[in-house]
């Protein structure tokens, strides 16, 4: 795929975006300069529109922008002059955060990895619940304030992927008190439990 701004072209091998067309995780390489004014566009404060192109494709498949703070990885590519850069967002601090899904995973475990490992979330959690949380997260409210406008609407949602390199992108709300509340709904009607299912 081709992102490109307008002053500069990069490869992209994926891109997942928010519902409000903000970049969220994104895997690029090309020319030094050109991932540099990439990077640049998605962390102006002026939020330039980018445009996701398949290849041979002259309408674009996504417009984008960019979001509030992102974690950036990048390694030179010296036999080409080249660099390849993944930029994740990443903010403690935001009402959300995200998980992602590689091919053959499954995806109820990586949504228990997340909320084992996210420090705003105390939500005891079994890898064995993942699926049925998975499933009635996406279909149970978050409970934010009305100001938090960045929060989303359902404990899990899913987001847009563009590349072949996930199976799934998805976005969680930090709302602990719902998450425990799904949890202990999920014990009292036994679709979750917290023995084996001999009883041990």
């Amino acid at each position: 795929m081709i992102l490109a701004s307008a002053h500069a072209t990069i490869h992209a091998d994926v891109l997942v975006a928010d519902h409000a067309h903000q970049v969220v995780l994104l895997s690029m390489a090309g020319p030094k300069t050109a991932v540099k004014a990439i990077y640049a566009a998605l962390r102006s404060n002026h939020k330039p529109w980018l445009k996701l192109y398949e290849e041979g494709k002259t309408e674009p498949v996504a417009v984008v922008r960019g979001g509030s703070r992102y974690r950036v990885r990048a390694t030179s590519l010296p036999s080409v002059r080249s660099v390849q850069m993944v930029v994740i967002a990443a903010d403690e601090r935001a009402p959300a955060g995200y998980f992602y899904v590689l091919p053959e995973t499954v995806a109820g475990l990586a949504l228990v990895q997340a909320l084992d490992t996210d420090p705003r979330l105390v939500v005891p959690i079994l890898p064995e619940w993942g699926e049925y949380l998975l499933e009635q997260a996406q279909e149970t409210l978050a409970d934010f304030p009305d100001e938090c406008l960045d929060a989303p609407d359902r404990l899990v949602e899913s987001l847009h992927v563009h590349g072949d390199l996930l199976a799934g992108a998805y976005v969680y709300a930090r709302d602990n008190d719902t998450w425990l509340a799904l949890v202990n709904r999920g014990l009292e009607s036994g679709d979750v439990v917290l023995t084996g299912g001999d009883g041990r």
